[in-house]
């Protein structure tokens, strides 16, 4: 690579880009990042995947970029990039969840979460993401206040359309070869709940990671992660 990419992280729909800034504070300076956000599109009427991809895609102006997801964001890396037109050379899924074309948040999940929500949903909107577990929950993953503060700003209700909604197929990741067909992809677990998806990532073969942290690391304890994206950015350069 002649230049370095545009590295452009993603956060998951149910909150806000605040998630992703400590990162991409810590690799501005080496690198161009781009956190864009998806903000209250969870919140209105689908089709959601393509107005995600339309959001990234708005401001990505690079020929050479690096997509990241984060948490839910994972399942529409591929559609975005499909809709950034083969400008991705790399892919990281950073305690995500991996693509699921074909199938719904629902469908790729524990029948009991399906019915959680639903038990939880008035006039066909989830409460926001903070107020589906016991505060302390939300206090012990994020320990600092004003951290805290912020993170819960940017938090919104949900429709359950967005739970229900099929993720689309797409060029770069097909239902029936469940891998990618145009980029390297690599993996971050860095919570218990997501190593069933780092288990999956190792079984495709890809370069899989394992931190002993807390699945919102990307906003708590941000250096490891700026430190594991940095490497899968060198490690492009030097295929």
């Amino acid at each position: 690579m002649p230049h370095a990419p545009l590295l452009i992280l993603v956060h998951s729909p149910l909150v806000g880009p605040a998630t992703w800034q400590p990162v991409a504070r810590l690799l501005r300076g080496h690198y161009d990042v781009l956190v864009p956000s998806l903000h209250g599109i969870a919140a209105g009427p689908g089709p959601y995947a393509h107005r995600f991809a339309e959001a990234v895609a708005r401001n990505a102006h690079r020929d050479e970029t690096v997509l990241v997801g984060h948490s839910g964001a994972g399942a529409y890396l591929p559609v975005i990039a499909d809709a950034l037109d083969e400008r991705v050379i790399g892919t990281a899924f950073v305690d995500a969840q991996l693509p699921r074309p074909g199938l719904s948040d629902f469908d790729a999940s524990p029948a009991d979460f399906g019915e959680a929500l639903t038990a939880m949903t008035h006039d066909g909107m989830l409460p926001p993401w903070d107020q589906w577990f016991p505060q302390e929950v939300v206090t012990e993953l994020i320990p600092q206040a004003a951290q805290r503060e912020a993170f819960l700003a940017e938090l919104h209700p949900i429709a359950l359309a967005y739970f229900q909604e099929p993720a689309p197929e797409t060029a770069s990741w097909s239902a029936t070869q469940h891998s990618t067909q145009r980029t390297p992809c690599t993996y971050l677990q860095l919570s218990e709940g997501y190593q069933r998806q780092a288990d999956r990532a190792e079984a495709l073969g890809w370069p899989t990671t394992r931190l002993a942290a807390g699945h919102l690391a990307v906003l708590t304890d941000p250096e490891p992660i700026a430190d594991f994206l940095s490497e899968f950015v060198e490690d492009l350069a030097n295929k």
